[in-house]
């Protein structure tokens, strides 16, 4: 049987944001993940090391925060 086409090439037609965000959470995530702390280190310090240094010690933080929070199964 053949495959129905949802959408003709140049159109938008079928295509749903809500289907993308799901598909593109985890990438989402992760640059919430490190904007966030890069924005709060940026507002209080110029200096770009102590930033950069921020910055990963925020996105360790929430990274901690996610593995604590959620279950992992193997």
């Amino acid at each position: 049987m053949a495959k129905k086409i949802l959408s003709k090439s140049m159109s938008f037609q079928g295509w749903k944001f809500g289907e993308w965000f799901k598909g593109n959470w985890k990438t989402i995530k992760e640059i919430a993940k490190v904007l966030g702390p890069y924005l709060l280190s940026s507002a209080f310090f110029a200096d770009p090391m102590i930033q950069v240094a921020l910055t990963a010690f925020g996105k360790f933080l929430f990274d901690c925060g996610e593995y604590y929070v959620k279950e992992y199964r193997a």
